[in-house]
């Protein structure tokens, strides 16, 4: 763990905190921007943020089998992520500058940087994802530096929420030039934070760095069904999170925009809950919490409505802790299931998760463009909050249906009888740690840790 903390930890943070500035911008403030700066229809912006995301997914998938192998290195990964932070910079910051153009030119510059962006952020994406696989040994290791990923990643959703908060203050009458110049600063933090990690020293002698697998790590939910869950909990967060700057403008007229810092901080600060409750109850337990408490956040948002703003506030916090519990769980359960079945393709497979993901926003966004087209979202602030609500929930619904179909059903009666010590027969629960079982037809062969987890028992 020591070579985990010091050569890998807080430069693999400081990185994914540059990146994440890029992708809560394009989460929170594409939609907006496009809409109610550069003047797009809301059914062009659904169309042009569902295509980049397509596209955006594609090359995941192309870049993730270029990279595939066992020559895609720790060493590898961190220069890519610098190329991709440079190239995604480039694009990003005139894109952002849009609103400084004559309206006549604007549709055909945000497509065309919008769809550079796309492509350069996979350079980006693909190999800080596959870091996390490539720079850990076990799980213990996965879930630390996974929940480390999401605590920088919600630093950076806060950072973007406060520049998003003063950008919408006032609904759509800002001045032109500001989104430039915050992105401009966001720039440059992504690029900075991402040679840095280039620094990064391999692990010495005798202390590799190659994933091992255990037997008791991970949700015991296989990779098929982890794909459909990251492409559900997309949908549900990213419907929420391109309505809040539409909400806050226009239900409470830009009023401080506490409503979109509240989610992010509570994105942040509740990681180290989620560690407790991880080793507590298992991943699958803590998982499933996780996505009801996501759901009740949603609903309790807009119920919250008559209450007041920091009532709402406070529900939105919520929502953003269980989203980030949510995330944690999920990618270090992926990466348990990859270290597991397919270590020599960390690349690929992570390619694979975030096509996926791109997927789920991307029939998010044309949700999105779909519910303010329909509705007059300018004047009708509840029925944005009814979307904000209503389509979470019911990915949610979905989630728990898919949890409970692929968890495997265990067999009633004692699961003692079932498990041998591999030089003599002996009760599970008195293996000592260090030795081998196998358990036939429940458990796979691997390195005995203690009893049965309270799940299987």
């Amino acid at each position: 763990m020591k070579v985990l903390r010091q050569a890998v930890l807080w430069p693999y943070g400081i990185a994914h905190f540059g990146k994440s500035l890029f992708w809560h911008s394009s989460e929170l403030v594409f939609a907006f921007f496009l809409t109610e700066r550069a003047g797009l229809p809301a059914t062009w912006m659904g169309v042009l943020l569902a295509g980049g995301l397509v596209l955006s997914a594609l090359i995941d998938l192309a870049i993730g089998w270029w990279l595939r192998g066992a020559s895609f290195t720790l060493a590898r990964a961190c220069r890519w992520q610098f190329v991709g932070a440079c190239a995604s910079a480039a694009a990003i910051t005139p894109l952002f500058a849009a609103d400084l153009l004559p309206e006549a030119w604007r549709m055909a510059w945000t497509a065309l940087l919008a769809t550079l962006f796309r492509i350069a952020y996979a350079l980006y994406d693909i190999p800080q994802n596959a870091t996390l696989g490539l720079a850990t040994r076990n799980a213990k290791e996965r879930a630390r530096l996974a929940a480390l990923r999401l605590s920088c990643s919600g630093i950076a959703s806060i950072a973007v929420a406060t520049a998003l908060a003063w950008l919408v203050s006032g609904g759509s009458q800002n001045g032109s030039g500001r989104f430039s110049l915050v992105t401009l600063g966001m720039s440059a933090v992504a690029i900075g934070s991402a040679w840095y990690l280039t620094r990064l020293r391999p692990p010495p002698a005798g202390e590799s760095a190659v994933p091992t697998a255990t037997p008791t790590s991970g949700t015991g939910i296989g990779l098929v069904p982890l794909l459909l869950l990251m492409f559900l909990v997309s949908i549900a967060t990213s419907v929420f999170g391109k309505l809040e700057p539409y909400y806050v403008a226009y239900r409470w007229q830009g009023q401080g925009g506490t409503i979109i810092i509240a989610a992010s901080v509570g994105l942040t600060v509740a990681q180290p809950f989620w560690l407790i409750a991880l080793r507590r109850m298992g991943h699958l337990r803590t998982l499933c919490m996780a996505i009801i408490l996501l759901g009740a956040g949603a609903i309790a948002f807009t119920l919250a409505d008559i209450a007041g703003y920091y009532t709402q506030a406070a529900f939105a916090f919520l929502f953003g802790a269980a989203n980030g519990g949510i995330a944690t769980l999920l990618w270090a359960s992926f990466a348990d299931r990859v270290a597991a079945e397919r270590p020599a393709a960390s690349a690929s497979a992570f390619a694979l998760l975030t096509a996926i993901s791109k997927f789920g926003l991307a029939a998010a966004s044309l949700t999105v463009a779909s519910w303010l087209f329909l509705a007059d979202y300018r004047v009708d602030g509840m029925g944005l909050g009814l979307a904000m609500a209503g389509i979470p929930a019911a990915a949610v619904t979905i989630c728990l249906a898919v949890m409970a179909l692929s968890v495997p059903i265990r067999r009633g009666g004692d699961h003692r009888r079932t498990c041998q010590r591999r030089s003599k027969s002996r009760p599970f629960g008195g293996v000592k740690p260090g030795h081998r079982v196998t358990c036939r037809g429940e458990w796979r062969e691997g390195v005995a840790r203690g009893p049965l987890p309270p799940a299987l028992v």
